[in-house]
């Protein structure tokens, strides 16, 4: 079994070796890896039991523990000298540090996404070689068969959900790509480009993103809608306003429920979007970020009358500078959306079954409805796109464009009468 020794240099840095023989026999050979951080070291150890206690593939001596190019202290004599190239990590960390846009808490979110998914990770090229960790690569070392390989890798990776193994869906893979990797090898041919030319992440096949569609027996429409809208006031006025937003907006659950009375003009019936709920990575508490789900999630939109008389209503009395939360939990606190279902919701579901409604909808089922009731008004796709604060058109056409064939129809009449040499 290996173990691992934590140790102190004379100049009080500290390190963790781990140590094994060769293959679990008393007689191996004895064989050792230094690292830096403790957390990397039991990573490390773990690995070494997993290959039945020898070296794990992929990880020289001297690798540090997961390759990250982890380095000692300088003044630490036996720390090994920085590569003249940079590795991918020393390359993520600098991209993350002159990333202004981003809050503390969101870089924290994109390093944990990077330190689970990519750093430690060895892939297998398309020649049958295994390169990595991933992390202790310099740039130069990192093109498109790595990258493809990496996704090969995190597509066949599992997790364990509820008791139960499932894999990565196409969807994280797509997130830490353009989040994390994509935006790191844009930094590195920024700043290296004598090392990185052009960045591989702009040839490598994703995934297909599977399941985003939304077709109409999914969402509420017409009059279902004002259904959905009373029952919901019959449970609570806070159900109400919650659908009356959601419809009459668009917005995600995380952006209603981080909504403050400062980023409502009621004069001018405009809401803007200035940051969304999220869960902290360690502590799974929920807490207002000043980021979204992209950056075009930040966004301000013109709200209907319907959502000004409900905003008007619930905000009487109230600072129209505050920056409490307008949506809140029974505590005060951020409204907690199982709490949310349990004490709300679910009498809302109870009652459109006895009143018959077909479709069993969700709160981000009214998002999908106000997508649609645009869209079938032949609102142009880009304006709902702004609306819904999607990254790009690309992602709207995905999940709605289908729901529009008579623009479709329209193109083609054009095309005809152009073919034909009818006017328009």
């Amino acid at each position: 079994m290996a173990s691992i020794e934590e140790r102190v240099s004379s100049k009080g840095v500290k390190s963790w070796r781990i140590v094994w023989r060769e293959g679990g026999a008393r007689t191996g050979a004895r064989d050792s890896e230094t690292c830096y951080d403790r957390r990397t070291a039991r990573r490390f150890k773990g690995l070494v039991e997993a290959a039945g206690d020898r070296r794990p593939e992929g990880y020289p001596k001297g690798c540090h523990g997961m390759g990250i190019g982890e380095r000692a202290p300088q003044e630490d004599a036996a720390a090994p000298p920085a590569p003249s190239i940079p590795t991918l990590t020393a390359v993520v960390e600098a991209c993350f540090a002159q990333n202004k846009k981003a809050d503390a808490r969101q870089v924290a979110d994109y390093r944990r996404l990077y330190v689970n998914h990519v750093q430690a990770a060895i892939v297998t090229l398309p020649d049958g070689r295994k390169v990595g960790p991933l992390g202790g690569l310099t740039i130069d070392q990192i093109d498109e068969d790595v990258l493809q390989a990496w996704v090969t890798w995190m597509g066949s990776r599992t997790y364990a959900w509820r008791g139960q193994k499932r894999r990565y869906s196409p969807k994280t893979i797509h997130n830490i790509h353009g989040s994390v990797i994509a935006p790191a090898l844009a930094y590195a041919v920024r700043k290296h480009k004598e090392h990185m030319p052009s960045n591989p992440c702009l040839d490598v096949r994703l995934p297909k993103l599977v399941g985003r569609s939304v077709s109409l027996d999914q969402v509420p429409t017409g009059e279902e809608i004002q259904v959905w809208i009373a029952l919901a006031y019959q449970v609570s006025a806070l159900a109400g306003d919650i659908v009356t937003l959601a419809m009459g907006t668009g917005l995600r659950w995380a952006e209603m429920t981080a909504l403050r009375p400062c980023d409502v003009d009621l004069e001018r019936r405009l809401l803007t979007v200035a940051g969304a709920i999220k869960e902290d990575a360690a502590t799974r508490r929920p807490y207002r970020a000043t980021y979204g789900k992209s950056d075009k999630a930040l966004r301000t939109i013109r709200i209907p009358a319907s959502v000004v008389m409900m905003l008007t209503r619930r905000l009487r009395g109230v600072d129209p500078k505050s920056k409490e939360l307008i949506f809140r939990g029974a505590r005060g606190g951020i409204l907690n959306s199982s709490g949310w279902s349990q004490t709300h919701w679910r009498k809302v579901v109870a009652l459109a079954e006895e009143h018959a409604l077909e479709t069993a909808a969700t709160p981000h089922k009214f998002r999908h409805a106000h997508a649609t009731e645009l869209l079938a008004a032949n609102v142009s796709l880009d304006t709902v796109s702004k609306r819904l604060g999607h990254a790009s058109i690309a992602v709207t056409s995905d999940i709605y464009g289908h729901l529009t064939p008579e623009a479709d129809q329209r193109a083609v009449d054009v095309v005809d009468q152009v073919m034909s040499g009818r006017s328009a």
